[in-house]
């Protein structure tokens, strides 16, 4: 082996090491890339390559619970671009008339282009003809997909529970947020490539995926009496001037929520979809607390209905403050302490109760805890431990100050006492169904607790019946023709926030209740913010009780109890049975009426009326059919009818001779019609009817 060969040997064993140890490198540098960095270089050239748009899937309707739409979804065409693409291929004025067929200005166009970003949307959920104008210029770095926007069929009918679904299809409030994902469906991303242009290149099988629509959801809502709500609470709210208002009717022995009312006043006429009053919104709830009062009292045996409580005339001094009656009171019951709303005989209640019974009662009613209905934002209300209870503030809480409550809430308590005595959770959403139909979820009605005994519930009801129909009742207007009504009346100051105090000027009016009494099918709650002074419970809010209830009672086909039906016009013979007179030491419960149905407790012993004297037109003017009939049998006095209604004309007149010939009555649908009768007409009046004849007391009272 020569010394050249040798040398050539060296030089081919250093090249090939030295190729070796670079190939090494290499293989060291590529595993650094996998496995190190290959992830984010993946990602980054992902990106550079692809862009992508999430299109919303088609939300489900939303009906009530007869099917009526209340919110559906309709296609749109939605225009996107690539702005630097855009920009690059495109003129200022070409751009001018894509603005244009947009409804943009230029400028505005110019600013969405300018962002840093590989895409951006120009409009959204245009009508399709509109889009299509766009779309028909030819930009290549323009393009449109189908979408689908959210629309309210019945308007505002409902507006608060129906809720509102934001432009990406989202649910913002109400069912449509509570229920989103229900609702809203599976979204898809589209993702598509595009070459180092810039060019899309749309045969990713991504594309071709479809979004899912979402669940149909059938509410409790009942659009007719949802819309009676809306209107008479609307009308009442411009007449009293209240800054807003809320309306509950529930089923008191399921929990269905057949109408939810807010109605905002003259300064804020727009319809709220992201605020719902009657669940977010509490409120001193004023003398309504007396009937959940009475019912723990009785429940805790602290009180019986016959005791006697001393109402202090009107005035009741408690550690340094005073506590007022509207009217002066001595010796009253439990029901008369209801009827005239004493807070005197209230406090007292409460203060034999003391401060842990009442705060347990009022706990187990629901007061001060969420109700649990299936809507988003729900307040819990205020009240406060009952260590932190000095007397003077549980008198106060007796009669509803000191505790604030939500409309939800004050109307599932009175509906426990309507029902036995179950708190029920209330809802508004029956059942869901998926595209196909099929049914996904339902709501049945949940017991959350028993408040009372059904004994000390049907006391109650008794009790609160006398709000309505006695003489010196507070509600009596919230009176329904041929229907007997429980309720309580409310009326409370609002707190000032900046000094912890209570307006003096400003309140709150309400009143709650259910009917017919004796089988209760509705509970209706009123509610009206910040009225002026003398705007009380009994006077404006019982109206609209009566109103809503008068359309629900139609609505659901409630008919009254043993009423005749079937008749245009209608005869009737004396009756020859005389009544046998109501005597004071049965009218705890109820009083038997001539055709043995069952009236009103008797109000009060006063002298019996003539109920033998015949000859004599008694006075119609004013009653029921209902009631012309229960006073003719009274009076032994033959009657004919034409029309339907209440009584607004009668011949021979109050108080003539008729011998054997019938009373002609007149009766008209609109009770507007009928007058007032005198109070001099009392005495020919039937006792179990006498609500009729009493003038409606309207002086002020504090805190009905």
């Amino acid at each position: 082996m020569n010394h050249a060969f040798k040398k050539r040997r060296l030089r081919i064993g250093a090249l090939t090491l030295a190729l070796a140890g670079l190939f090494a490198l290499a293989l060291m540098r590529l595993a650094m890339l996998v496995l190190l960095d290959g992830p984010r270089l993946a990602s980054l050239a992902h990106e550079e390559h692809t862009a992508a748009m999430q299109l919303a899937a088609v939300r489900g309707a939303i009906v009530d619970r007869d099917g009526q739409p209340l919110a559906l979804s309709a296609e749109t065409r939605s225009i996107y671009a690539r702005p630097r693409k855009l920009l690059e291929t495109t003129t200022a004025s070409a751009r001018a008339r894509l603005a244009r067929a947009l409804a943009m200005t230029p400028a505005a166009l110019e600013a969405k282009l300018e962002k840093p970003a590989p895409f951006v949307w120009l409009a959204r959920h245009l009508q399709p003809e509109r889009a299509r104008v766009a779309e028909e210029l030819g930009f290549e770095s323009v393009g449109a997909v189908n979408e689908y926007a959210r629309f309210y069929p019945e308007s505002n009918l409902a507006a608060a529970v129906v809720g509102l679904a934001g432009t990406d299809g989202q649910g913002l409030s109400g069912v449509e947020l509570r229920y989103d994902r229900l609702v809203r469906g599976a979204p898809v991303e589209l993702r598509f490539y595009h070459d180092a242009l810039g060019h899309p290149i749309l045969d990713s099988p991504l594309e071709l995926k479809n979004a899912q629509p979402g669940a149909r959801l059938e509410l409790t809502i009942d659009s007719s009496i949802q819309s009676a709500a809306e209107n008479y609470l609307a009308d009442q709210v411009t007449k009293s001037g209240a800054a807003r208002g809320a309306a509950v009717v529930l089923d008191p022995f399921t929990g269905e929520v057949l109408a939810l009312a807010n109605v905002n006043g003259a300064s804020t006429q727009r319809p709220d979809r992201l605020h719902d009053t009657a669940i977010q919104d509490a409120f001193e709830p004023g003398s309504t607390m007396k009937g959940i009062l009475g019912a723990i009292a009785l429940q805790d045996r602290a009180i019986d209905p016959n005791r006697q409580i001393y109402c202090e005339n009107g005035e009741w001094n408690l550690a340094g403050r005073t506590i007022h009656d509207d009217s002066r009171h001595g010796w009253l019951d439990l029901g008369g302490i209801i009827e005239v709303s004493s807070n005197i005989g209230a406090a007292k209640i409460a203060l034999t109760l003391g401060a842990d019974r009442f705060y347990n009662g009022l706990n187990a009613f629901g007061i001060g805890r969420r109700s649990g209905i299936d809507l988003p934002g729900e307040a819990a209300g205020l009240i406060r431990a009952p260590s932190r209870w000095r007397p003077i503030e549980l008198a106060d809480h007796g009669f509803g100050q000191g505790v604030a409550v939500t409309p939800i809430q004050l109307a599932t308590a009175y509906a426990a006492i309507a029902n036995g005595g179950l708190v029920m959770r209330p809802y508004v959403v029956a059942a869901a169904y998926d595209p196909a139909g099929n049914e996904i979820m339902r709501h049945t009605p949940q017991a959350l607790r028993r408040a009372v005994s059904p004994e000390v519930a049907h006391q109650m009801n008794l009790l609160l019946r006398n709000v309505v129909n006695g003489p010196d009742g507070t509600g009596r207007l919230a009176q329904v023709a041929d229907f007997t009504v429980a309720g309580k009346t409310g009326t409370a100051q609002m707190v000032n926030p900046a000094t912890g105090g209570y307006y003096q000027t400003r309140l709150v009016a309400s009143f709650v209740g259910f009917l017919p009494a004796d089988d209760p099918r509705l509970v209706i709650l009123v509610v009206l913010y910040d009225v002026s002074h003398g705007h009380f419970g009994g006077i404006y809010a019982a109206p609209v009780f009566s109103q809503i209830a008068s359309a629900a009672l139609q609505r659901l086909e409630v008919a009254p109890a043993k009423l005749p039906t079937g008749y245009d016009t209608a005869s009737l013979l004396p009756f020859d049975g005389a009544a046998s007179p109501v005597s004071a030491d049965r009218a705890p419960a109820e009083t038997l009426l001539d055709d043995g149905s069952s009236g009103p407790p008797s109000v009060d012993t006063a002298p019996e009326f003539n109920r033998t004297a015949t000859g004599v037109a008694p006075d119609f003017r004013g009653e029921s059919l209902r009631g012309a009939f229960a006073i003719a049998r009274a009076h032994r006095v033959g009657i004919e009818t034409s029309g339907g209604g209440y009584v607004i004309a009668q011949n021979p007149p109050p108080g003539a001779a008729v011998g054997d010939t019938p009373v002609q009555l007149t009766l008209s649908d609109n009770g507007a019609a009928a007058p007032t009768r005198s109070a001099s007409s009392a005495r020919h009046a039937h006792p179990s009817r006498r609500k009729h004849a009493v003038r409606l007391n309207l002086r002020s009272r504090s805190r009905r």
